[in-house]
């Protein structure tokens, strides 16, 4: 079988086995030319992307199973990479997920969903309307509905049974974003174009399929610490004086210097912690709302 066919087969049985899982805490420098995302601006209702996936070097499918949190932090959904299923490291939020869930109360079972690690994918494209920023990551959930963004890709080559991936005979995909009755961006639908070559220029293919680096480059893990303080409610920023990650909300009882504070957030089973209190939703506080399934098909945050 060619690497062609080699390719191709790898994303369908990637999909069919899914539809019938070295910490760091210092600050990456985030360059938002390094994701593609389905972002769309105010007052901007739809638009048209333009992507092309870049093959592997083996063959192998280029969609990167990843399993993390999701979770709104200060009312903005953030994912923190799981520790537990990513670098088999004790995980705060797996940890919080299982204290809910084995306390034998229905209502703790409910909230505990809010603290499982979910699988999504991480594919590097080309963006088409922005080749000059070079390889891309574009990261998307898994979604159990089979209504997402792997979904229609998966679509896509089902009807055309070609490998959308080869540099040569592959094909751009135009990605079609609207937003819904509630004005969250969605893709609605994901068509292939006409087969076509990565690229005129041989140099530039070059290039991009050398691009060896990985989702971790540019995704940021982040220490027990870190997600600690998140679980509990809190909003993790740095304390040049403590050299340690505090809660934004303890840390302002202090005199604080901004210089002296990061709050930068990013992509982050027994062995509980005995102090470990989750955060509850309380009516005089924003609310750490659970992940439903509404909120599985998309990921719109950035990745910081």
């Amino acid at each position: 079988m060619s690497q062609k066919q080699d390719a191709l087969m790898a994303m369908l049985n990637q999909y069919e086995t899914k539809s019938n899982g070295y910490q760091n805490t210092e600050k990456k420098n985030v360059d938002l030319n390094n994701y593609f995302t389905t972002y769309l601006p105010d007052k901007v209702n739809s638009a048209n992307k333009r992507v092309r996936i870049l093959p592997t070097s083996d063959g192998s499918t280029p969609f990167v199973e990843v399993y993390g949190h999701r979770i709104q932090v200060e009312g903005e959904w953030k994912t923190f990479a799981c520790l537990q299923k990513e670098k088999n490291q004790p995980c705060p939020f797996c940890e919080a997920h299982d204290v809910l869930h084995s306390s034998g109360s229905e209502s703790d079972k409910e909230f505990a969903k809010k603290y499982k690690a979910r699988p999504m994918y991480i594919v590097k494209v080309i963006d088409r309307d922005n080749e000059d920023h070079g390889p891309k990551f574009w990261r998307f959930m898994h979604d159990y509905r089979k209504q997402g963004i792997l979904d229609k890709i998966y679509g896509v080559l089902q009807a055309i049974k070609q490998n959308i991936t080869d540099t040569n005979t592959g094909r751009d995909l135009l990605v079609m974003v609207a937003r819904d009755q509630n004005r969250k961006p969605v893709v609605q639908s994901i068509a292939p174009l006409d087969p076509s070559p990565l690229s005129d220029d041989s140099a530039k293919i070059s290039e991009w399929v050398a691009d060896n680096r990985t989702w971790e480059d540019v995704y940021s893990l982040k220490s027990y610490d870190y997600l600690e303080i998140i679980v509990k409610g809190g909003v993790p920023v740095w304390d040049k004086d403590l050299k340690k990650f505090v809660d934004k909300n303890a840390a302002q009882s202090k005199p604080v210097v901004n210089d002296n504070m990061e709050a930068e957030i990013a992509l982050g089973i027994p062995n509980v912690k005995p102090n470990l209190v989750v955060a509850q939703p309380t009516v005089t506080s924003a609310p750490m709302v659970p992940v439903t399934s509404d909120d599985e098909d998309e990921d719109g945050d950035l990745p910081f």
